[in-house]
Parts: structure tokens; sequence; C-alpha cells
């Protein structure tokens, strides 16, 4: 009979408890095999969430704790189950359990104390997570201890009968004892208690199962995870055939499908050729990696930057030095770097006569069309001959609000022919950072290959003020300094400078020295804006202080600094950023669940 049933609630059926994991392994002992059995077949159980062997961090209120079960009931609450099998006694005060093989265990606890310290370390994770006075931690909860393999022992005044499931319990139905467990009856008519809706459910569900997925990410995984991503990269090579029989072409796509990577081996393959290239971004610190990606390229002459440090160089060069030191006094830096930079450039290069092959263009949406456009006009060699390949995410890549972003057709407007091709698969992260992020910006369903490593869960949590923000930022640090991770790949990323950020009087976090991203060194913890990271990346990346003016500026910083992540992202957000982000993560669990409406 238990075969047939262990076969039923493994396959799953309409009228049976949702059970996480869906089967239980042989190896767990008996009892709790039983108990799994009875829950997942309860009576009027079928809207339930059963959880088994529910982890919960000391992150969450000191003390890492496990409960057997957690049954979460949609209009009623929960119900945390202690299971102990075996025979029981207790002697002296001391509680002891003995298995089938005679073997005795000496318990700190009685069962009960250790059901009700497990509810209030549960009730205390939802209240940290979500606040006082939501709906979550105003979820009634309750508990119940299974003794599966004896008959109810003695009572005492720390249980009543009626939260005592025994043997002779477990052969009848158990639907109504785990409904009407006591204290959990007793909250259900407190003014300040809130029974939970399916979306509040769906909202725990979401915040405790991934501490119930919880892995260990050891050096071989790591390593495991970064040459699968380095494979498909490799694979985003082919969108290179597409563009070679096309003089300007223009290759699209979200973060973390390889466009720097593809715009890198276009910019290698032709100076292998012994052309002169050219290979330009917005990006100050992209800039800076570019340069120093290039320098083994050749024989031919390869140029790589930011486009305002390579334009303000060939200014300075020419006749026109005295009217850029003249605009920079007078002229704001909006007009500057939109306009001045491009007109003198295009001037100081037609002067210099300075010329190239092949014009690699990355991060084209945050540069403007028409000035752009001027500027590959007096660098190209041979309009008919020379080639232009533009990498752009017209998502919500441009975090700049200058004023300047372009679009696939202002490109196609300014420059005239643009043969325009799609990348959509993502090579960059991990698949649960990756969905993660679609989910959290609203960018959308992230498109993935099978070969894509899932990787650890994304860590999100909130914070009142700086200083409870700075705990949370030490917390993690520290954890990540445990687990063995190096400094060197690590990212502190924030949409301010330190100085104005909750770093700004802070020289080290977790005893580690903290530093700007240009001048830290390995045995430093980088810091830096959203903005200077934009188009580079790291394993491990920690975003803090996102709360943008609108939620679509939110949108936007979170896409960025989300997507810089390779293996882990660790997201420490201000409490005003609860709301949006909370309505995307119900949003993804009940997609996930299939409970939203098509």
């Amino acid at each position: 009979m238990i075969g047939s049933s262990l076969l039923l609630f493994a396959i799953g059926q309409p009228d049976m408890a949702k059970m996480l994991p869906h089967f239980i392994e042989p190896s767990v002992v008996a009892s709790e095999r039983r108990v799994f059995e009875a829950l997942s077949l309860a009576k009027g159980g079928e809207n339930w969430t059963v959880l088994h062997s529910l982890g919960l961090s000391s992150e969450w209120g000191g003390g890492f704790g496990e409960i057997d079960f957690v049954v979460i009931i949609p209009g009623r609450g929960i119900v945390c189950v202690e299971v102990k099998g075996g025979g029981v006694a207790v002697r002296n005060g001391i509680w002891t359990t003995r298995d089938r093989w005679g073997r005795t265990e000496t318990l700190k606890r009685s069962p009960y104390l250790q059901a009700q310290e497990g509810m209030w370390k549960l009730l205390g994770s939802l209240k940290s997570r979500f606040g006082e006075r939501s709906a979550e931690a105003r979820c009634p909860v309750g508990w119940l201890v299974v003794l599966p393999d004896v008959p109810c022992p003695p009572l005492t005044p720390e249980a009543a009968r009626d939260e005592i499931i025994d043997r002779d319990d477990l052969d009848g139905e158990i639907g109504g004892r785990i409904a009407d467990a006591p204290s959990l009856v007793r909250l259900l008519d407190r003014p300040d208690m809130l029974r939970p809706s399916a979306t509040t459910c769906a909202k725990i569900l979401g915040f405790l199962r991934p501490e119930f997925e919880r892995v260990a990410a050891p050096k071989s995984d790591d390593w495991d995870a970064e040459t699968r991503i380095n494979a498909l990269t490799e694979e985003q090579f082919e969108a290179l055939d597409g563009t070679a029989e096309n003089r300007i072409c223009l290759l699209q796509g979200p973060a973390g499908t390889g466009k720097t990577l593809i715009g890198l081996e276009a910019a290698r393959r032709s100076a292998a050729l012994g052309h002169a290239v050219l290979l330009l971004c917005f990006n100050q610190n992209l800039g800076r990696w570019l340069a120093e990606a290039v320098s083994e390229f050749g024989p031919g002459h390869v140029v790589a930057g930011n486009v305002h440090n390579i334009l303000r160089e060939r200014i300075l060069a020419s006749s026109l030095k005295g009217e850029l030191e003249a605009a920079t006094k007078q002229s704001p830096p909006e007009v500057m770097f939109g306009n001045t930079y491009f007109e003198l450039g295009a001037l100081a290069i037609a002067e210099s006569q300075e010329k190239f092959d092949t014009i690699v263009v990355d991060e084209a949406q945050d540069l403007p069309a028409d000035p752009l456009a001027q500027l590959l006009k007096e660098w190209r060699r041979d309009l008919t001959e020379s080639s232009v390949l533009l990498l752009g995410d017209f998502t919500r890549q441009a975090i700049y609000a200058s004023g300047q972003e372009t679009s696939p057709g202002k490109l196609k407007a300014a420059l005239g022919e643009l043969a325009i091709f799609n990348l959509r698969l993502n090579c960059r992260n991990t698949r649960r950072i990756a969905y993660q992020t679609a989910a959290l910006s609203g960018f959308g369903q992230a498109k993935l290959s099978d070969r894509q490593p899932e990787g650890e869960q994304v860590s999100v949590q909130f914070y009142k003020g700086a200083s409870d923000g700075l705990e949370h930022l030490d917390r993690t640090i520290k954890a990540l300094k445990i687990a063995g991770q190096k400094l060197s790949e690590i990212v502190v990323l924030c949409p301010r400078r330190r100085e104005n950020s909750m770093l700004a009087d802070r020289t080290t976090i977790a005893g580690l020295p903290v530093r700007d991203i240009q001048v830290a060194s390995p045995s430093d913890l980088a810091f830096s804006t959203i903005h200077a990271f934009k188009g580079l990346e790291r394993p491990t990346v920690i975003v803090i202080e996102v709360a943008g003016a609108s939620e679509d500026e939110t949108d936007s910083l979170l896409y960025v600094a989300m997507s810089r992540a390779r293996l882990r992202l660790f997201l420490l957000l201000p409490e005003e950023a609860r709301q949006q982000i909370e309505r995307r993560l119900t949003h993804a669990a009940l997609a996930a669940a299939g409970l939203l409406s098509q």
C-alpha cells in the first residue's frame, strides 16, 4: 500500500497537496517518509503546499534551524510540524529517542519546544523579510508534533492532546488535525492577524523555497560554470558570419549575449589581416578594459578606448585645441559630451586624415546617432570597403539620462544603409541570474541555452537606513570570504559615487579595504557606480541602494547592474524599493506556479 501511495504522490494528483520536493528519497528515515505520505494524501489538502525539511538561515534570526514540514494553507495560515520517529522516553526531564537498531539519541529539548522554536524562527524570518506589518508577517502560524512510531506519551503542560499526532492518528485522516492545529486556530480571529490569500502564500513560498534549495558552490562548481559560460560565448561568434557581406551592421541583443566579445573577435580578425582597426565605446572603464584586451592584436594597428578620451586626444593634437579649452570653460557637461567633442573631433580627424579599415562601436545605444555618423564618415578609409560594426542593447541599457540615447531607427536614418542582426541567447549569466534579472527589471523572459549552468539562488535583502544596509553588506562580504571567494572576483555596484553612498565614511567592510574600482588592487574590495561598470562583468556582484526616481529608472539600473554578475548576485535594496521588487517577485512566483490567467 505504501509503495502505491509513494507512486501516486511522485506522479502527482489534482486533489493532493503540492509537495516540495515532489518525492522523498528512500534514504530518508521511514518515520519522515510516512508523514510525507500522510500529508500528501491529507483530505482537504488539495490547495496546500508542503515543504519538507525547511532550513532557516541564521541570517534571519540567529542560529541555524530546521523544520521537518511546513504546511502552507491558503485562507488559513501555516503549520510547522516537528517529527520524532522511533521510540521516545523521558527520564529525569531528559528526552531521548531510540531507532529500530537500538541506537539512542539525547535531545536538547522536547519535541514540543523544538516545534515551537521552529515556528518562532519562521515568524521572525517572515518579519525580517517582509516587514512587521506586512500580510506575510501577520499570517497565522501554528505548530504540531508528530510521533509516527509510538502512541501519545503522557500529557504535560508543554502540549495538549490535539497538538500531538501519534502512530494511531496517522492510520486515520489527519487533514483536519493539521488545519485545526490549536495554536493556529487561536490566531485566526485575532484582529492583528491576516489569513493569507493565494498571493500572500505565493510570496511566502517564493521566500522560503530558496532557503530549502540552497546548495553549496565549491570552487569546482565555479570552474564548471565558467567553462560552460565561456563555451557558450564561443557559439555567439557565429553571428560574425551574418555580418561579413554588409559594410555597416548593427548587432543588437540584451545584456549578456556576447556583443562585446563578438566586437573584440571582429577587431582581432581584421587586425590579423593587417588592417587598421578602431574599437570605441561610451564607458570609461570598459574603454580601459578594451584597450588592454587588444594590446596583443596585430599585425594591423589597433586603437581602442572610450570615445570621448580618443576624441580629446585628437582635438588637443590639432589646431582646434584652443576651441576645446574655451568650450570646456563655457559649456555644460551635457553639451560638451553630447555635441562639442563630436563636432570638434570630426574636424580634427579630417585635419589629421586618420583612417581605419574596420571600426567597431560598442554601447551604440548611448551615443548620439548623427554625430556618430559624422565621425564614422571621417574615420572610414573607403566608404565602399571599410566596415563598421555597431553593437547595442536597446532594451534597458541606456541609463545615462543624457538625452543622447539612440535607437536602431535613428542609426539607420543617420547612416543610410544598415543591416541589423539580433542576438537573444544569454551566454554570460547563470540561469537563475538571467531569469531573476528579467523578472525584477521587467525586461521579460530570458532566452537561455540548455547548456547554461543553473547557478546559485539570487539573494534579495531589504534594509532600513544606511546603518542597517551596512550590516547587511558586512554579513554578505564575511560569508563570501568564509566561502573562499577572492576579492578580485567581487564588485559592489551602486547608482551613486562612493562619497555619496552608504559607504561614504567607510574605508573598510568586514575588515577589508574598500576602494574605487579604478584604483582597487586584487586585495581590495572594489566599488563602482553602476554607470561606470556598464559593459563589464565579474563572477560575484553585490548591488546596493538601487531605488530610482521612477519605476523605469529603477528597472534600468537593476537590469544593467544585475546582468554584470556571472555566477553570484546579491541585491541589498532600500525599503522604498520593496513594493516594486515584491510585486515582480510575486508575478514571477505566480507565473512559475501556473496561477496567472492567460
